[in-house]
């Protein structure tokens, strides 16, 4: 059994005393967030077990900050937040991280096996539903955004002696990334512009459904490197979901399916990995998480070793890449 932490700003099925989350966003405001846990049983979501706090920061956020910083403390344990991309309803958001949680402990031989949260913003679920859940991909980053903004203040409040010493790290997949673009947006408008704090030791973007000139524009992911030690981004050019998405929705070219439009020209802090000589399958989308070459990379990268010295990596200098052999 997993149990995993979650927000979310999805219509809870009952307001006052919520016990699921549906597909629309909650009726109270876009900014809605609810901060809960629950169990993963054999790779199903129990239901029942579906724990939501109150809605009040002293009750709801801060106590489960609270309690995560004392497992990260007392068990050595780092913490992974996780959003999740396009097509994917609430069940299906605690199950795949709780999948993470499970393959990340295998692969890495009970080495890697950090306290699971995830956000789960109000994505359809429905193969159909692609420009919905962008437009609600894009709205959901202001909920986003105030939890971040929750966690950079509990972080900053925190004395030494409450200080876990451990790792906070971000995945973001796919869709997710135009989620964690948007919440940048808000996050700098809510703070009238002040530099964001530096919240995570690693930020992983994998299969990112976002634009190639990404990291050129501040509207976009320019600033992305400053809530971070290191922000790793992994592509895949037989990536089928974005190829679809390049050539069937209107996007530009996608950062996820062959890396940025100027390689040569990301922020420092920000390395690339291009994962498309070992991936193997049907959509080749989520080898985050299925593809075992794939999944020990991003735990190395969790764990905190070296860009250069991580195992199975040969270094592309005229493209100022790695390539995963």
């Amino acid at each position: 059994m997993a149990t995993i932490y979650f927000a979310t700003n999805r219509n809870p099925n009952n307001p006052k005393a919520p016990t699921d989350f549906g597909k629309g966003f909650s009726n109270v405001s876009l900014g809605d967030l609810r901060f809960g846990q629950a169990d993963v049983k054999k790779g199903k979501l129990d239901t029942a077990s579906i724990k939501v706090l109150p809605d009040k920061p002293s009750q709801g956020s801060e106590v489960l900050f609270d309690q995560l910083r004392k497992t990260m403390k007392s068990q050595s344990k780092d913490s992974l937040i996780f959003i999740h991309g396009f097509n994917v309803s609430f069940k299906a958001a605690v199950e795949s991280a709780a999948l993470i949680g499970e393959r990340y402990s295998k692969l890495s031989d009970k080495t890697y096996q950090p306290n699971i949260f995830v956000f789960s913003w109000p994505s359809d679920g429905e193969v159909t539903s692609y420009f919905n859940d962008r437009h609600d991909a894009e709205a959901s980053g202001y909920a986003f955004a105030r939890g971040l903004l929750k966690l950079a203040g509990f972080l900053r409040g925190a004395t030494k002696e409450e200080a876990c010493q451990q790792s906070i790290n971000l995945i973001a997949h796919s869709m997710g990334n135009y989620v964690l673009r948007h919440a940048l947006q808000q996050a700098k408008k809510i703070s009238n512009g002040a530099p964001l704090s530096r919240v995570f030791d690693n930020i992983v973007l994998t299969a990112p459904d976002e634009d190639n000139d990404a990291f050129e524009f501040e509207h976009k992911l320019a600033k992305l490197p400053e809530l971070a030690q290191r922000v790793t981004v992994y592509f895949n050019n037989g990536d089928l979901a974005l190829t679809t998405s390049d050539y069937t929705k209107g996007n530009p070219d996608r950062l996820g399916h062959d890396g940025p439009n100027k390689p040569h020209q990301i922020p420092a802090k920000v390395v690339i990995v291009d994962v498309s000589g070992v991936v193997r399958g049907i959509s080749e989308h989520s080898y985050h998480v299925e593809d075992d070459k794939v999944a020990k990379d991003v735990i190395a990268v969790l764990k905190g070793e070296s860009s250069e010295l991580i195992a199975s990596r040969m270094y592309v200098s005229h493209a100022n890449k790695f390539k995963l052999l």
